[in-house]
């Protein structure tokens, strides 16, 4: 997810515990461009230390 730095202010108030900056883009979702980017990764999250072993 990438946000224009118009959008960070909105996004640090909101982006509490292991929620991340869902409630800022639920609120926002006309602000919201989906990118189809599943040529150049696999679709997996980073979110523990045990998911560390899917980057070798």
């Amino acid at each position: 997810m990438l946000f224009g730095a118009g959008h960070w202010a909105g996004v640090a108030e909101t982006a509490v515990g292991d929620r991340g900056a869902r409630d800022y883009l639920a609120a926002h979702r006309d602000a919201i461009t989906p990118v189809d980017c599943s040529d150049v990764a696999e679709p997996y999250d980073i979110d523990t230390e045990a998911d560390l072993d899917r980057l070798e």
